[in-house]
């Protein structure tokens, strides 16, 4: 299934994190909320973060579950997914 899900960098620490569906904010794609169809609300969430100033340059990106696992899509969020390179 494909879909989308909201990432962003979080404020104090500029690490890479991923929106759940509870509303938190989690370092693992894993655990990210995965929609499917009208992401209106997905952005919305991800919106009011960075007014609270929890993240920064939140967006969404589109990724696809993969048996248990969600893979972003483009190269560039594979990369931000697994974590520095050296």
């Amino acid at each position: 299934m494909k879909g989308k899900v909201a990432t962003a960098n979080r404020l104090r620490e500029g690490d890479i994190v991923y929106l759940t569906e509870g509303g938190e904010w989690s370092a693992n794609l894993q655990d990210a909320w995965l929609v499917s169809g009208d992401d209106t609300e997905l952005m919305a969430r991800a919106s009011k973060a960075e007014e609270l100033r929890d993240v920064v340059a939140a967006y969404l990106i589109e990724v696809e579950r993969v048996g248990d696992d969600l893979c972003a899509l483009s190269q560039r969020e594979r990369i931000r997914a697994a974590g520095p390179t050296v």
